[in-house]
């Protein structure tokens, strides 16, 4: 069962429970009809407000995917059915007739318990996905801009929104923004408004001289800061006026990062971004793919109309030699991200966004440092060992592979920042976006990982 999907056996439970909440309300009205002094109406509103009910949240259940059905099962129509069924015994109770109860009751907390018992243990069991890995877009024919600012959107966000997993596209950026007003995250700004700040930030004096000065070169993107026209070649504005512009802000946000740090995001001081260089591994933009997503941006705070959005469509853009992105059909859709373990360990890490958030020695590219560097090696058996520790681990294998499936079973901390790293900042979604083979080959790997000899 995927998780963007209902689940059959609870979506029964649910018919199952709907029905029985009918019975049990006609139940009590018989009973009421055949006893004077019963006060049937209050006992009918009772009931019939238990059946109305418990088919309301059938319905919901239906309009749920499986994650959400369970998680709104357990918390809440189970103690409903729970509740009427206490209620119907002080019914029969009140009426002096407890021992008449029809064995149904009896055989529906049986039912249920057994019920419920298979169907969170079949829930519970590791689920894994079959799905192929994403496929390319072509790069052919004419878009217009709304489909082309789609195209950013789905670099950020993915195709589709998959349950219980974060809605996270090539580009990673959920991983760490938000969009939303009022949604603060706390790890990287809010991008709710950032058409609008790009287009001032460049007028800032701040800009201007931190952490780095408007012409020096940044040595990890290569980049020369407040310079658009000395942009590697094939990302460069193709034209548009000589000043900087908002549309320069955001594509020098995304290749060099560190050219400018928004106060109380950066390390060292806010000199230094923990963001990584979108144009280079894992992630990898293309000139066109990293003008749709400054596209997406310059015009997602105002949907459906395209004013202020300055880069070119690709069929327009000179500096273009793949023509524009074609219109995928819906059996194209993006799908999740799966790693079948016949990839090398290069590609799956790669596949899996971890050098966005670790540092991981032996793989190219892999110097991200909002989590913590992967020198397991000699890491794990010590944090296995620390009074902090609530996993099971015994061993630095078993500790790898709880790492990677239940992140929070044990949070590192950070020593540079003086706290633990942030809890929730990894996703729990890996155990659906990898094979047994191909998780057995990343803890092989990650568990001999361990820091540089002199490091």
């Amino acid at each position: 069962m995927l998780p963007e999907q209902h689940d059959i056996l609870f979506s029964f439970l649910a018919i199952v429970f709907a029905v029985f909440g009918i019975y049990v309300f006609g139940n009590v009205v018989q009973e009421c009809r055949e006893r004077e002094g019963s006060n049937g109406k209050l006992w009918g509103g009772v009931f019939g407000a238990f059946a109305v009910t418990c088919f309301m949240m059938t319905v919901h259940m239906f309009s749920l995917v499986q994650a959400d059905q369970l998680a709104f099962f357990f918390s809440t129509y189970i103690f409903v059915v729970i509740l009427m069924l206490i209620v119907w015994g002080v019914f029969y109770k009140s009426i002096g007739i407890e021992g008449q109860s029809p064995p149904i009751i009896r055989g529906f907390f049986f039912w249920t318990t057994v019920s419920v018992l298979l169907a969170g243990y079949t829930n519970w069991l590791p689920q894994q996905r079959s799905d192929p890995p994403p496929k390319e877009a072509a790069v052919v024919g004419d878009v217009t801009m709304e489909e082309f600012a789609e195209m950013g959107r789905v670099i950020i966000f993915g195709a589709k929104q998959v349950a219980g997993q974060k809605s996270i596209g090539k580009g990673q950026c959920p991983l760490c923004h938000t969009f939303d007003p009022g949604d603060h995250m706390g790890r990287c700004p809010n991008l709710f408004g950032v058409e609008k700040r790009s287009n001032d930030r460049v007028k800032e004096d701040r800009y201007a001289s931190s952490p780095m000065a408007i012409g020096e070169l940044e040595p990890a993107s290569g980049i020369v800061k407040g310079k658009p026209d000395e942009i590697p070649e094939e990302y460069r504005r193709q034209h548009g006026p000589e000043e900087l512009t908002g549309e320069d802000y955001l594509r020098e946000s995304l290749m060099c990062p560190t050219c400018y740090v928004v106060e109380g995001f950066g390390k060292d001081g806010d000199t230094k971004s923990p963001m990584p260089v979108i144009t280079k591994p894992p992630i990898s933009l293309s000139r066109v793919e990293v003008n749709a997503v400054v596209a997406y941006l310059q015009s997602k705070d105002t949907p459906g109309e395209f004013a202020a959005v300055t880069v070119p469509l690709p069929q327009d853009d000179a500096g273009n030699t793949g023509g524009a992105v074609a219109e995928e059909s819906a059996e194209d859709e993006d799908r999740p991200v799966f790693v079948t373990g016949t990839e090398d360990i290069q590609a799956m890490i790669n596949t899996l966004g971890c050098p966005l958030c670790h540092t991981i020695p032996g793989v190219e590219g892999a110097m991200g440092e909002l989590g913590p560097k992967l020198h397991e090696k000699t890491n794990a058996p010590l944090r296995i060992k620390d009074p902090n520790y609530k996993g099971k681990a015994t061993n630095t294998r078993e500790y790898v592979r709880e790492s990677i499936l239940n992140p929070s079973a044990y949070v590192v901390f950070n020593e540079e920042a003086g706290e633990l790293f942030p809890d929730g900042l990894m996703p729990t979604s890996f155990g659906q976006m990898v094979s047994v083979e191909a998780l057995d080959k990343l803890v092989d790997f990650i568990s001999q990982t361990e820091a540089p000899a002199g490091s």
